[in-house]
């Protein structure tokens, strides 16, 4: 990409640039998506998190395999929930308690 002749190129605060990398590193988000809530380019807050010593597409691949990760254990929190409902009158259910926990 080209910048026209004449144009500002956009300077932004040392603060804002680490909240923006914060937002991906520590949050979890996805990089593009805070590039497009803060309006800046995806290439810059890829450089961004690379100069802060990340690498940006790893960093999104471990986010979205939290991300994974967090709703397969609701799942399974929700199905031993539901599995102890069902045989919270059984005799079975001191022996599942362990697993569920």
């Amino acid at each position: 990409m080209s910048i026209k002749k004449g144009t500002i190129t956009p300077r932004y605060y040392e603060a804002f640039k680490a909240g923006a990398v914060k937002m991906v590193t520590e949050q979890g988000r996805p990089s593009k998506e805070v590039a497009s809530e803060l309006g800046i380019c995806i290439n810059t807050i890829k450089s961004w998190i690379k100069r802060a010593g990340f690498q940006p597409s790893a960093t999104d691949r471990q986010n979205r395999s939290d991300k994974r990760q967090r709703e397969l254990e609701a799942e399974i929190r929700s199905l031993c929930k539901l599995l102890a409902e069902k045989v919270v009158k059984n005799t079975l259910w001191q022996d599942l308690t362990p697993l569920c926990i």
